[in-house]
């Protein structure tokens, strides 16, 4: 169903903020002060102007469609980040601001208007040079939404174009705002909550296309990219990660285990104009044990589409049978790289696992190998023989801390749920019946959502990653309970020490920042997060500067480091009342000849580490030197 409300006779008075109507599809009109900002139309982009490394705007969520967050501005730089002040900083009226939500938007700029989203996907445009409100979107989210999402609830951003904004909501719809006025011009269901489907994603404005992905993982939902008419919300496209039997990729699946498989969406899509193709990655398959035999495909993969047909070009598959969710739930991020002397045309992305995996993004090969190896085998789990592991370094740890199963009174393995001592055991170790096996990476990762960056002046790719671990036992066939529609879909039992699943996956966490050599995959510089795990991913800039946030430190920060070193240049805290953390990724962008700075501080509930040691919040921190 769309909805479409024709708004523009009410320019003139809720410019004027003397309306504050209810919408016919559950927004709100804007409740906007008097404006003293003029907000400029955007164009149907091109895929030049989305494609272009940004400098004045930034119009799309990784900065241009190759998903690198590199910005070609220079004004702040190494010499000068030292001298970064608050320019601005605002409020979004407590929107997202509670303990199960979490703020991971990076905002947009065109022509000086600010647009963001909140993890209650409201929509806010802001004066992009004092942070003066001038209207709001107000989501509606059921109430019930609250207790049935995986992972808590967020949102990762916003597209523009065509002189919308768009939002894709936690409770499947996908929603086209006035980009004047922040009234409604259409909605349409992309998903059902009530049955597992969920986005959390930043949907992709591209050749007059809305396009997102479905976020439901671990609640059985089936995985789809589907592309809108930006202008009307009509389907063009859609494509099943989980394949039919008898399509490509079909017979990975045993029985109808694809029906709810999962092989969820939750990162905002790249695309390469010159070939046509738009690139993501998939999430692991659902139940996470007790399948059947099979790849199942195309989860815990890259794949890469035909962007105006949505019709299948490549893939290339990161774990075979995942058992141990560690899928790759971060943005593809596309570069031009020197190896061997030859450039190559590269998609790469960090992984839950703990590596970067590095293709040819015209046909899926690896560039640096990417070698099947044999790992360890459980036949009630039908494991498979080989997993791909890539050439070169790792950047978090791919083994369990024994330390998390041991008794500090006796020093010896502490017991699981079950009575027996936990296995403490590294990746792709596979676990069964009645036996709890600790693995790491944990199914927090490794590298999360958070997005890396690229820097095509050092050749690095900037990861923020976790190290932790989970204990993992699989529940029988005859104990599992069937897939409903909402519910959780996970097939395990789990528990670190003696604790629950509640907080097992985030008990121990610590975090690194990884700048990884795309030459030759190797580590460059790694530093490790102060207290906590690093979970708010990175930009990156033409003034060698990368920009990270820091959620759980006691002193929560936002940090500019060295991009070729990786030394710490700047810092600034957001340890003030209250207390909030970073879990998004900040931005750059330059109004009336003045570089800013900004990010988004709020700290995360759900699937967001310990981020209840920041506080929550709702918070812009806008920066400018002098």
């Amino acid at each position: 169903m769309r909805t479409r409300c024709g708004l523009f006779v009410l320019v003139g008075l809720v410019c004027a903020g003397f309306l504050s109507l209810s919408s016919a599809s559950g927004g709100l009109l804007p409740r906007a002060a008097v404006r003293s900002t003029a907000i400029a139309v955007a164009p149907a982009f091109t895929a030049a102007q989305l494609d272009a490394a940004p400098t004045g705007d930034w119009i799309t969520n990784g900065g241009s469609i190759s998903n690198d967050r590199y910005s070609a501005l220079n004004q702040v730089n190494t010499s000068n980040v030292s001298g970064l002040k608050l320019a601005w900083q605002t409020t979004l009226n407590g929107s997202g601001a509670g303990p199960l939500y979490s703020q991971e938007a990076t905002p947009l700029v065109y022509q000086g208007i600010m647009y963001i989203s909140t993890g209650n996907d409201d929509v806010f445009a802001l004066d992009a040079t004092t942070g003066q409100h001038l209207w709001e979107y107000q989501s509606g989210l059921p109430a019930k939404l609250i207790t049935s999402a995986c992972c808590g609830l967020d949102s990762r951003g916003v597209a523009i174009g065509g002189g919308a904004v768009y939002v894709a909501q936690v409770d499947g719809a996908v929603v086209a705002i006035d980009q004047l006025m922040g009234g409604v011009l259409w909605k349409t269901w992309n998903e059902r909550w009530q049955e597992g489907g969920t986005e959390t994603m930043a949907p992709l404005y591209y050749d007059g296309k809305v396009i997102v992905g479905m976020s439901g993982g671990e609640l059985g939902a089936r995985g789809s990219e589907t592309a809108y008419d930006a202008t009307t919300g009509e389907m063009v496209w859609r494509f099943f990660t989980c394949p039919t039997p008898g399509d490509v990729g079909g017979g990975t699946w045993s029985g109808m285990e694809w029906m709810h498989c999962g092989a969820s969406i939750w990162n905002t899509p790249s695309v390469d104009p010159s070939l046509g193709l738009l690139y993501f990655t998939t999430g692991n398959p659902d139940p996470w044990s007790a399948r059947g035999p099979g790849d199942d495909l195309f989860s815990d993969s890259f794949v890469a589409l035909d962007a105006n047909t949505g019709q299948l070009r490549w893939w290339f598959q990161t774990v075979h049978h995942d058992l141990w969710d560690q899928d790759q739930p971060s943005p593809t991020v596309l570069f031009d790289v020197t190896i061997n002397g030859q450039v190559r045309h590269a998609i790469a992305e960090p992984g839950k696992t703990g590596w970067v995996y590095i293709l040819d993004r015209t046909n899926g090969q690896p560039l640096l190998g990417i070698p099947e190896k044999k790992v360890p085998q459980l036949k009630s789990q039908f494991t498979s023989p080989t997993q791909p592991e890539p050439i070169g370094d790792t950047f978090a740890q791919q083994c369990a801390h024994k330390a998390n199963y041991v008794s500090k009174k006796t020093g010896k393995i502490l017991n699981a749920p079950n009575g027996k001592p936990y296995k403490i055991a590294c990746i792709f170790t596979p676990y069964g019946y009645n036996q709890y096996v600790a693995v790491a990476p944990g199914g927090s990762g490794g590298d999360n959502w958070p997005p890396s960056s690229f820097n095509p002046s050092t050749s690095l790719l900037y990861v923020c990653s976790i190290n932790g671990d989970n204990a993992l036992e699989s529940i029988p066939d005859a104990k599992q309970p069937p897939w409903a529609g909402g519910q959780t879909y996970i097939g395990d039992n789990f528990g670190v020490g003696n604790t629950t699943f509640a907080n097992a996956s985030w008990t121990g966490l610590t975090g690194d920042f990884t700048a990884m050599d795309m030459t030759t995959n190797k580590r460059a510089w790694q530093i490790q997060m102060p207290k906590g795990d690093c979970y708010s991913g990175s930009f990156t800039t033409a003034g060698g500067l990368v920009f990270l946030g820091h959620n759980n430190d006691s002193t929560p920060t936002y940090s500019a480091y060295d991009a070729a070193t990786g030394k710490d240049l700047w810092d600034y805290p957001t340890n003030n009342t209250p207390r909030v953390g970073i879990n998004a990724p900040g931005m750059t962008y330059m109004v009336n000849g003045k570089q800013y700075v900004s990010v988004f501080a709020g700290g995360g509930g759900g699937h967001s580490g310990n981020g209840a040691l920041s506080g929550h919040g709702d918070i812009v921190y806008t920066f400018a030197l002098g």
